[in-house]
């Protein structure tokens, strides 16, 4: 990494030797970095590659052990005067719905008049004024709740300039926008630069890289492995330096090595020409008995709404569905269990389970209909016995069926939802983000779990853009842009992985 003959006055951003531990994890191992002022700077890697604990720190969110960090030339030992210089845009919105666009951008330095009272009228113009950059003055009063997303990204990045920094950091930009979005995003990007802000981009979408940023740094492992202007980089020198695999297939990692797959059986699950608008794109493909397959791909690439249209949980425009040879309901969750279907929700803390509600009350909730009595009521004996069979079969740590699921850990509670997901016994489970949120031991129990189903002959579906998760898949389906782009089978080369992601085909 030459940057030496750099003028020291040009560098929006200098780091050096910048190490940080969490416990006996080192997230970060001698990172340095050069961000030119003006420039769009690319930082990227795959996930624990560092990026997250790289920008938590620039951000003054966490501090480093040790290393140096300049901004705008001078030496910025405290998270207080980066704060002052840079600014974050995250990829999860930090927008507060029911105020108004105005009072979001003023969110947490209201002006006060004279007479100590919030000064609306300047909370007002300076919104007005910021958004009229972006040819959106008109959204000051409305509420966030009523935006699009591409508007409501607008307003988060108007809100951190409103502090007037010279480095502005975007985390993933372009999530949950359009083409439209992207191309206003990308406009007012260069009209950053222009105007001499710097722009640190983080991005899993590579062929934004090529179109947006100057220069790209990439970490792998906690340590940066590539510093280079854009137009000196291809897609495959981009996978090769962020995956540093040269070929390495998954077969050291692969979990599900005794598979109970017969070939001679028809398939289980049949998905046919499934469109969900603007999200998936007429795609087919089965699941064998006895067999996990693996659904990935960026966000936004459709994998997710793929596996909720087998659950019932999205009514796609167009397409069939068959499971054990019977048509399977389109859009009715309760007919998809039913029909033998099985289902754990992308996010446990949203959808997946009723916090008001004990562990045995979450985990047989799919199984109500069942464990009634003549008159109509739950039988609690019958409730905890079954109970009691599940907990044993997931391992799930807890002082009693009746403790709270709240009072769990995220490993605990994932095996609470995946516990109500088999209750009903299904063929098939269909699984989004098994592992998301939880430990490192809580994720072997997981992985070990989801192996026994399949040797028991149930099927899996298994959606993630967690490699380890798809390490336990005997093939994996790459979605791009709503479509099937490459279906690997086991002992596939990680950078293969990559490039399918991206939509790379060579």
């Amino acid at each position: 990494m030459t940057t030496d003959s750099v003028n020291v006055t040009t560098r929006a951003i200098e780091i050096r030797d910048l190490v940080k531990s969490f416990g006996p994890t080192r997230a970060l191992r001698d990172v340095n970095l050069t961000v030119l002022q003006g420039e769009c700077h690319a930082l990227l890697g795959r996930n624990g590659a560092g990026k997250s604990t790289l920008i938590a720190i620039l951000t003054g969110l966490v501090h480093a052990d040790s290393g140096i960090i300049s901004v705008l030339g001078e030496s910025s030992d405290e998270a207080e005067q980066r704060q002052a210089a840079i600014a974050c845009v995250y990829q999860k919105s930090t927008l507060v719905e029911e105020l108004s666009v105005a009072e979001n951008i003023a969110l947490g330095a209201y002006p006060e008049t004279r007479f100590g009272s919030v000064d609306w009228k300047s909370i007002n113009a300076t919104a007005e004024r910021l958004l009229d950059e972006w040819g959106h003055r008109e959204l000051a009063g409305r509420l966030v709740a009523t935006l699009e997303p591409i508007e409501k990204k607008i307003v988060e990045i108007c809100r951190a300039l409103s502090r007037g920094p010279r480095i502005l950091l975007l985390d993933e930009p372009t999530a949950g926008l359009d083409s439209g979005g992207v191309e206003k995003l990308f406009r007012q990007v260069e009209s950053l630069k222009r105007a001499g802000v710097t722009v640190i981009y983080v991005s899993h979408h590579l062929e934004e890289i090529f179109e947006i940023c100057d220069r790209v740094t990439v970490l792998r492992d906690g340590r940066d492995v590539l510093d280079k202007a854009t137009s000196e980089l291809t897609m495959h020198s981009l996978v090769a330096a962020m995956t540093g695999s040269g070929g390495t297939t998954t077969g050291e990692r692969a979990l599900n090595t005794s598979s109970s797959i017969r070939a001679d059986l028809p398939p289980r699950l049949e998905v046919s020409g499934i469109t969900v608008e603007s999200r998936v794109s007429d795609v087919s493909f089965d699941v064998k008995v006895g067999e996990c397959v693996g659904i990935t791909g960026l966000d936004g690439a459709g994998h997710v709404q793929l596996g909720q249209v087998v659950a019932g949980h999205v009514v796609p425009g167009s397409g069939k569905l068959r499971h054990n040879g019977a048509a399977l309901p389109i859009g009715k969750p309760l007919a998809a269990i039913k029909a033998g279907i099985g289902f754990v929700p992308e996010d446990r803390h949203h959808n997946g389970y009723v916090p008001q509600m004990s562990i045995e009350e979450n985990a047989t909730l799919t199984i109500l209909h069942r464990i009634r009595n003549k008159v109509g009521l739950v039988d609690g004996r019958v409730r905890r016995s079954r109970f009691n069979e599940l907990s044993t079969s997931w391992s799930i740590a807890c002082s009693g069926p009746t403790q709270s699921v709240e009072e769990l850990s995220g490993g605990n509670q994932q095996k609470v939802v995946l516990a109500r997901a088999l209750a009903s016994d299904p063929d098939t489970v269909v699984v989004i983000n098994p592992t998301a949120g939880v430990d490192v031991t809580a994720k072997e129990s997981i992985y070990e779990s989801l192996r026994s189903l399949t040797r028991e002959g149930r099927s899996v579906l298994v959606v993630s853009s967690d490699d380890a998760d798809l390490a336990a898949c005997d093939r994996v389906l790459v979605m791009y842009r709503g479509s099937i782009a490459a279906e690997l089978d086991q002992g596939y080369a990680e950078d293969e992985l990559v490039r399918s992601i991206q939509g790379a085909t060579a």
